[in-house]
C-alpha cells in the first residue's frame, strides 16, 4: 500500500471549506492526509467585537488537525513544513504572500486555487471583477505558485457561466463547488507526476486590485447594465451608494431596463414612473431600483423605502466617479482609489 502524501493547507476564508472536506473524503483520503492548516489569527468579529476564529480555523479545531496562525510567515514555518515532510502545499484565499523558501519546502510544490480563468483577473478581487465587467463566464484555476502574482503554470481549471442574476454570494458558492471537482481530478495527477502544466499566455493577462470603500460610488452616466452589474458585484460590502439629503443611500436589488416610451433625460434623473417604484435615468437605458437602504436602517423594498423617504420626480442624483476594478497592466499605488 502506497504511503499517504502529506498536505499542508493554507486558507482563511469559508470559500475554501469544500476543498478541505474533499481532502478528507473518498477517494482522496486514500491518497493524502492533511498534516497541518495555516490560517489568519483569530480576530474581533460581530457587533460585540469578540475574538473569534475564522471558518477555516474552526474546521481545523473540529477535526483535531494541527493549526498555525502566525501574523507573518517566518523561517520557523518553513522548517515546520520540512519537519512534517510536506509533499503538497495547497492555498486558497489565505491572505499572506509565500516567499520562495516556503514555496521550495513541499516536495511536489505549492498550488493555489484562483477564482478566475488565469491569466484573466489576476490579483485579489477576481470574483467582483468578473461580475462587474459583465462577462458571460469566469471560472477557477489551480496553478503552481511562483513568486510573481498568479503567473504560475495552470494545472487544472473549470468554467463557470455568468448571467444577469449572478451575485458575489452566488458566484462564491459556485466557485467553491468547482474547486472540489478540480481537486478530485487534479491532485492524483500531481501525485503521479503526470499533471499537465500550461504556461499562461501573457497577452491575455488582466489584473484586479483590492476593493475599497471608494468603490461604492455610482456614476449614473454609465450604462444601466454596468451599474446593475457593479451593484451585484459589490454587495454587501462596500455596496453601491448615492448621496441624498446628506446621507449615503445604498442600492440593493437593481435592474437595467429599456423603456422606449420614456423621454431621454440627464443621467441621475428620477423619472415619473409607476407609484411606489423608483426609476433613474442613466447613460444608456434606465435603472429600476427594487430595494434600498438608509444608513443604520434595513434594506427595504423601494415601495416601503419611499414611504419614509421621498425622492421626488425630477431630482437629479449626484454622479461620482466609478473606478475600474481591473485593467490590462498591474496596478500602481498611485492608481488606486482612496477615500
Amino acid at each position: 500500500m502506497n504511503e499517504l502524501k502529506k498536505v499542508v493547507f493554507f486558507g482563511s476564508d469559508a470559500i475554501a471549506l469544500p476543498v478541505l472536506e474533499t481532502l478528507i473524503s473518498a477517494p482522496l483520503r486514500a491518497l493524502v492526509r492533511i498534516e497541518a492548516i495555516y490560517t489568519q489569527p483569530d480576530r474581533p468579529s460581530g457587533r460585540g467585537q469578540k475574538i473569534q476564529p475564522n471558518a477555516i480555523a474552526q474546521w481545523a479545531r473540529d477535526f483535531n488537525i494541527p493549526l498555525y496562525q502566525p501574523e507573518k510567515l517566518g523561517a520557523e514555518d518553513v522548517e515546520r513544513l520540512k519537519e512534517i515532510g510536506c509533499d503538497i502545499g495547497l492555498v486558497m484565499a489565505y491572505g499572506h504572500i509565500l516567499k520562495q523558501d516556503m514555496l521550495d519546502a513541499p516536495k511536489l510544490g505549492f498550488f493555489n486555487y484562483h477564482a478566475s480563468l488565469l491569466p484573466h483577473f489576476r490579483g485579489p478581487a477576481p470574483i467582483e471583477a468578473a461580475i462587474a465587467s459583465g462577462d458571460t463566464g469566469t471560472g477557477v484555476t489551480l496553478q503552481r505558485i511562483v513568486p510573481a502574482l498568479d503567473q504560475g503554470d495552470v494545472i487544472g481549471s473549470a468554467v463557470i457561466p455568468l448571467d444577469n442574476d449572478s451575485t458575489r454570494a452566488s458566484l462564491r458558492e459556485r466557485i467553491s463547488e468547482a474547486c472540489t471537482f478540480i481537486t478530485i481530478d487534479t491532485l492524483p495527477r500531481i501525485i503521479r507526476g503526470d499533471a499537465e502544466r500550461i504556461v499562461q499566455p501573457e497577452k491575455h493577462a488582466s489584473y484586479t486590485r483590492k476593493i475599497s470603500r471608494a468603490d461604492s460610488a455610482i456614476d449614473f452616466s454609465a450604462p444601466a447594465k454596468m451599474i446593475a452589474a457593479r451593484t451585484r458585484a459589490l454587495s454587501p460590502w462596500p455596496g453601491c451608494t448615492f448621496p441624498f439629503n446628506g446621507m449615503e443611500i445604498k442600492l440593493g436589488h437593481v435592474e437595467a431596463v429599456r423603456i422606449p416610451e420614456l423621454p431621454e433625460s440627464a443621467p441621475g434623473t428620477v423619472m415619473a414612473w409607476k407609484k411606489g417604484e423608483l426609476l433613474i435615468a442613466t447613460g444608456k437605458d434606465f435603472l429600476q431600483i427594487h430595494s434600498l437602504q438608509r444608513p443604520g436602517g434595513r434594506m427595504l423594498p423601494a415601495r416601503d423605502f419611499l414611504i419614509g423617504m421621498k425622492i421626488p420626480t425630477g431630482t437629479v442624483l449626484e454622479s461620482r466617479e466609478m473606478f475600474p476594478l481591473a485593467k490590462k497592466t498591474p496596478w500602481k499605488k498611485s492608481e488606486l482609489p482612496t477615500k
